[in-house]
């Protein structure tokens, strides 16, 4: 009787309780259709890319250039170490001058003059909330023009950034604001053309700018990869594939099943876009994989941060690239791959494969457009498993752990969110008896392993005389022409930051800057300008400064603009510098204080 009637209590008091978390699970239950997590294998809508292209205002943004959009290079392109955050328009005669305006009305937010990257830039801001960013421009309009000027001859510098008073610069819809350009790291004529929104880069493509693209994307190529449980890279092998009848792409030679050696694998594909008024090789829209109807990858070149670029270096299959210059997308992604580019899915690209049955796989490619080429095939896991080759190494490094370590006289130290994948790394020494070199090369692994953030090494050089101290830098030795990587003394270690696995060791640079005149004689009465090409010994990477200099007449500073591309720097003469007798003085210095004078007179 007692051990029912403390059953009994026992139920009532928590009866209640039990009728609290079934009115909570009936709710779940009838809101679970809602939610919006997914179980593998059941996504909660069908994927696809081309529907986002409707969602962009489309009659807002004019054409930056009033001729047919000749496109050479595509948002979200693979170039090196990163995305391509824009639209490229050629010139339409291959010659700088073309007229570049803007896309909509505004005011002008920001100048930017480099030597480098962007060249002459402006960036608009729009009432509507978004930016656009006009690059490469080989002058602005003359109010601008006279601005930057006015800000070079103050600040006493070619470079500089100007950060505009909101509405002071206003611009109409369709209003000249350059010309067209090959300036920075422009390779030809043409206008670097972006949509920005809160600072981040969105796919011009999506705004209706006048591109008629009636041509789908093509497939050149593709490979397979043997991929870990962590979809890290074991092997990767060629993938033939060949265009059909139909339009569609399938395994060369018309094989209906490729048995691969491996539980698992990822796929790569080499794939561009061509437009229909110019047959340049562009990067894709997007890119879709599905195996037996379920979408294992989904990426998508609609918008992306700055801070997030250098994993293009993850997306590509980075040792393809450098060994040939093939730009491969890989459609896995590798665990320290944080990109947001992607779609979410359960396997994030990754196939398992069966030995008893198929897996059915369809690939899709899509341009900005809306032209779809699709890929199909038949995978299958061969009983017989291929074995790996166990190298040797010395070091594990973890792709989710901070990893260094200490050898001799060399030390690395790589934080968190430098690798993609976990790293088998190699390393050793090779004596190096050169008149330049203060230690032993320290071969760390390779330059075919990407490498996402900077990281530290340091060497304690050898031999290196003290009045030494300070021309001593880091060089990366993997190639015919080393490079100054930067140089920090902590103690009796040199050390700097790096974002490349390679060849370093400890050189000297006690070699000035070289300074040849171009364009410049004693009489420059009937000249409008005066050109000088400089150089140095070593190219300059990672931490190291670039070269500087300073142009003055009789004293007073003067505007030098230098082209990056052939090292030369450029004085057009002004009212500043009147008829008479002057005297020039130039000096480039280098990144280890080794300095160059170049002194003359002349008359105008």
């Amino acid at each position: 009787m007692g051990q029912r009637y403390n059953e009994f209590v026992g139920n009532v008091v928590f009866l209640p309780l039990i009728m609290k978390y079934l009115r909570i699970a009936l709710v779940f239950l009838a809101l679970l259709p809602c939610l919006s997590f997914y179980g593998p294998g059941t996504p909660p809508t069908a994927y696809d890319p081309v529907a986002a292209l409707a969602s962009y205002p489309k009659d807002y943004f004019m054409a930056p250039i009033n001729d047919p959009l000749l496109v050479t290079g595509t948002f979200g392109e693979l170039r090196p170490n990163h995305f391509h955050a824009g639209l490229d328009l050629k010139s339409k005669n291959g010659a700088v001058g073309q007229p570049v305006f803007a896309a909509a009305e505004g005011y002008i937010d920001q100048i930017k003059v480099q030597a480098s990257g962007y060249g002459n830039v402006l960036y608009i801001k729009h009432p509507n909330g978004y930016t656009t960013v006009y690059a490469h421009l080989d002058r602005f309009s003359p109010a601008i023009a006279a601005l930057v000027k006015e800000t070079q001859y103050k600040r006493e510098r070619f470079e500089v950034t100007i950060d505009c008073p909101a509405d002071k610069y206003r611009v109409q819809k369709g209003e000249e604001i350059g010309k067209m350009g090959n300036t920075g790291g422009s390779t030809g004529p043409h206008l670097h053309f972006e949509v920005r929104q809160n600072g981040h880069p969105l796919n011009p493509l999506l705004f209706g700018l006048p591109i008629p693209d009636s041509r789908p994307p093509d497939i050149r190529d593709m490979k397979l990869y043997h991929l870990s449980e962590q979809r890290e890279v074991l092997r990767s092998v060629a993938f033939p594939v060949e265009k059909r009848k139909d339009g569609t792409y399938g395994m060369k030679g018309g094989a209906d099943i490729y048995v691969a050696g491996a539980w698992r694998v990822g796929l790569g594909i080499k794939s561009y876009d061509q437009t229909d008024a110019l047959r340049n090789d562009n990067g894709v829209y997007a890119i879709s994989v599905y195996a037996d109807g379920e979408l294992v990858y989904g990426w998508s070149a609609n918008s992306f941060h700055f801070d997030e670029t250098r994993y293009m270096n993850s997306l590509c299959d980075y040792a393809a690239n450098k060994r040939y210059g093939a730009w491969f997308y890989e459609l896995f992604v590798a665990p320290g791959d944080k990109l947001s580019m992607y779609e979410t899915t359960p396997t994030m690209g990754a196939i398992p494969l069966s030995a008893s049955k198929t897996t059915a796989v369809e690939i899709k490619v899509a341009d900005a457009a809306g032209n779809v080429t699709v890929a199909k095939f038949q995978l299958q896991r061969s009983e017989n498993m291929e074995p790996l080759a166990d190298e040797p190494f010395q070091y594990q490094f973890l792709w989710n752990e901070v990893n260094s370590f200490t050898n001799g006289n060399f030390s690395l130290n790589m934080p968190k969110g430098c690798l993609y994948e976990d790293l088998k790394l190699k390393y050793h020494t090779t004596p190096d008896e050169s008149d330049n070199t203060y230690s032993e090369v320290h071969h760390v692994h390779n330059s075919l392993t990407p490498v996402h953030k900077f990281f530290e090494i340091g060497i304690i050089p050898v031999n290196l005389p003290d009045n030494l101290r300070s021309k001593a830098v880091i060089a990366r030795c993997s190639g015919k022409k080393s490079d100054n990587c930067g140089a920090k003394w902590v103690g009796n270690r040199l050390t700097t930051q790096v974002r490349t696995l390679g060849d370093y060791c400890v050189m000297v640079d006690q070699t000035p800057p070289t300074i040849v005149p171009v364009a410049f004689d004693d009489d420059m009465r009937r000249k409008t300008s005066m050109s000088f090409r400089i150089n140095d010994n070593f190219d300059v990477t990672d931490r190291a400064d670039d070269l500087y200099w300073r142009g003055t007449i009789d004293g007073t500073w003067v505007l030098f603009e230098l082209n990056s591309k052939n090292n030369r720097l450029t004085h057009v003469f002004d009212d500043k510098t009147g008829p008479g007798t002057h005297k020039l003085r130039l000096v480039v210095r280098d990144d280890r204080g080794n300095e160059t004078v170049w002194e003359k007179e002349f008359k105008r």
